[in-house]
């Protein structure tokens, strides 16, 4: 176990959540196993240092879940922005409704230019900041976007500022005390800027254990939980990630919870014909040709 000051510590919270748990099974947001000391300690580490926290890992480890479990546990507020191939640089801070705008225009009813400029998760965080509300942000998926975009990010995450989209002489800002932890994934479809990473906190994620997913099994089925089914469902997907070569990471954590709570629910239990097809739709789905089986 490592020893240091936590400021981020989720046994804490997680005492606290199963004292207050109810009877039923957990939503899927609602869990999340901090059983990777590494993780905790980089979370840590980001809180500290003020760095973005960078995740890397194969799909279905936990990338994009840590942020709102993170935020949930420290008592937070929570922002979000999946990013994709058309996400612009200013997108995190900012959107200018032009459409909007030229509608005011042509109706002669403008307005104050703020209306014009919804605020991006990054503007919501640092205008939350300022007034002592901390947040988590994440960034998901930074991979997908044009190189410009974690570059963009060098400056208003360094100095915790940016102009006024239409005021260069105003400041959105935040102070270090008050600065929101920004939690970016990649799935690594493309390198990203040396300048940029140097600046991240950064720590990769493994695919689930066994273990892990028996404990993740056990939250969130709570009352519900069955070992022994969560077991043999948890080995049948790790067999299934040992035989693909292709996608060594297999069926996520989500997927395997669909599988044991339908298993559960309809009574289907795995090596049977209905657990070929429950099989099929849940973990292996289009799969080595797997789709076909129903």
């Amino acid at each position: 176990m490592l020893h240091y000051e936590k400021e981020f510590d989720p046994a804490v919270g997680a005492r606290a959540s199963a004292q207050h748990r109810t009877s039923g099974y957990a939503a899927d947001d609602e869990v999340y196993v901090f059983d990777d000391e590494r993780l905790v300690l980089a979370v840590n580490v980001a809180l500290k240092t003020g760095r973005p926290l960078l995740l890397f890992g194969p799909p279905g480890s936990g990338k994009s879940s840590l942020a709102p479990n993170v935020a949930r546990e420290l008592g937070w507020n929570y922002y979000a922005h999946v990013v994709t191939a058309r996400t612009e640089p200013e997108d995190l801070l900012w959107r200018f409704d032009a459409m909007k705008r030229l509608n005011d225009a042509q109706a002669k009813a403008l307005g104050a230019m703020e209306i014009y400029y919804p605020k991006g998760p990054l503007w919501r965080a640092f205008e939350e900041g300022s007034t002592g509300r901390r947040c988590v942000v994440l960034i998901d998926e930074i991979d997908k976007a044009d190189p410009d975009l974690p570059n963009s990010l060098l400056g208003p995450l360094g100095s915790l500022s940016f102009p006024l989209p239409w005021d260069d002489s105003s400041q959105v800002s935040v102070t270090e005390e008050h600065a929101p932890l920004i939690v970016i994934t990649t799935n690594d479809e493309r390198e990203l800027p040396r300048p940029f990473l140097r600046r991240c906190i950064v720590i990769e994620l493994n695919p689930p254990s066994r273990g892990h997913l028996l404990q993740v099994a056990e939250q969130h089925l709570g009352q519900h939980y069955d070992e022994e089914r969560a077991g043999r469902i948890a080995d049948l997907l790790l067999e299934i990630r040992g035989s693909r070569a292709d996608d060594p990471a297999g069926p996520s954590t989500a997927e395997y919870l669909d599988a044991l709570k339908a298993s559960q629910q309809l009574g289907v239990s795995p090596g049977t014909r209905e657990w070929s097809v429950l099989e099929a739709v849940t973990l292996l789905k289009r799969r080595d040709g797997a789709g076909r089986a129903v």
